[in-house]
Parts: structure tokens; C-alpha cells; sequence
């Protein structure tokens, strides 16, 4: 079973992964956060309740941190890699190092 504290530190990740989903501030807005504010607060542990939907909702709160993650680093890693459009038969020469002959007019 998930700690407390294990549990605490999901809840913080995914409202610092749907922060940066979200510029300025709109987080609170979005339905995500309403229903992972509602959720957390559905399934918090008491003396009285030990239940599976405990586990589930941390099992499915870590996929949502990775699924999160994983398209920030994805949205990176396309900015950085991204094609800049169409190139000349000879600057694609020159990027693999070689060089076409030159024409004669």
C-alpha cells in the first residue's frame, strides 16, 4: 500500500506537471485540476477505511505523473529537433560533408 507521504508527493508532482501544462496560472481552471482535487480528497485514508480504490487511485495518479512528463519531454525534444522546412540539393550536400560539382554556364 502507498504511504501517506508517497500519496502527498503524487498529489504535489501532478499539480506541478499540470502547471506547466497550463501558463499563467490556469491550472486551477481546467477540469484535470478539478478532478484530481476531487479525487485526492474522495479517497483519503482514515483509521476507519482501508480499500482498494486507495491503491488504484495511486497506481493511476503515478501513470498520469509519467503520461505528464513524458509529453514535456516530448514537446522539448521536438522543439530542439524540429526540421527547418525544405533544403537546397546543395546545403544537404554540405550538411553530409560533401560538395557537388560545380555547373558551368
Amino acid at each position: 500500500m502507498a504511504a501517506p507521504r508517497e500519496i502527498l508527493s503524487l498529489y504535489r508532482t501532478l499539480l506541478r506537471e499540470l502547471r506547466l501544462v497550463h501558463p499563467e496560472g490556469q491550472h486551477k481552471t481546467s477540469p484535470a485540476y478539478r478532478y484530481l482535487k476531487g479525487k485526492f480528497r474522495e479517497n483519503m485514508k482514515t483509521s476507519e477505511q482501508l480499500c482498494r480504490s486507495h491503491i488504484e487511485m495511486a497506481h493511476y495518479a503515478r501513470t498520469y505523473v509519467c503520461l505528464l512528463q513524458s509529453v514535456q519531454k516530448h514537446n522539448e525534444l521536438h522543439a530542439m529537433f524540429k526540421g527547418g522546412g525544405e533544403r537546397s540539393t546543395e546545403s544537404t550536400a554540405n550538411l553530409v560533408g560533401l560538395a557537388l560539382p560545380k555547373r558551368e554556364t
